[in-house]
This record gives structure tokens, sequence and C-alpha cells, in this order.
């Protein structure tokens, strides 16, 4: 059993830095309903690597490659909807 971890998530639109513990198994959808509830966003956001590759929400953070102290955009929707 793998512990929790940190990563850090930074907001774009406002670029604030959260820092979240995280375990392999999370689904990429669920640390985004989390951050989503913590921030009281109102749009719809998506996670996304540094390099603008979009996290699959299906995912687990283990699927997304995600470590220690790897940082993470959440970045309003592209798709809009």
């Amino acid at each position: 059993m793998v512990a929790e971890f940190n990563i850090t998530v930074v907001q774009t639109t406002s670029g604030k830095e959260i820092v979240m513990a995280v375990e392999p198994e999370f689904t990429v959808s669920s640390v985004l309903e989390v951050l989503t509830e913590n921030l009281k966003l109102k749009d719809r956001f998506v996670l996304s690597t540094k390099e603008n590759k979009i996290l699959d929400p299906d995912a687990t953070i283990a699927d997304a490659g995600l470590k220690e102290g790897d940082q993470i955009m959440l970045i309003p929707d592209p798709t809009g909807g």
C-alpha cells in the first residue's frame, strides 16, 4: 500500500498554489472535485500538466504518472461545456 504524497496544483486564473495530499488510486476527477469545492469554482475546470497535456478524468493519479512534489495546472475547461 503506497502512502499518500503531496502534489502542487496551480490555479492558472488566480496564480494560487494549493498543496494537496493525494493517493495513487485517487482519480483525477476526484482530485478535481475536491479542488472545485475548496475553491468554490463556478466554471468547469480541468487538470493539466505543465506541458498543457490535459489529464484524463478517469485516470488514477498513478496512471497519470504523478509523484511526490509534482506540479499540475488547474485550468478553465477549453471545451467549455
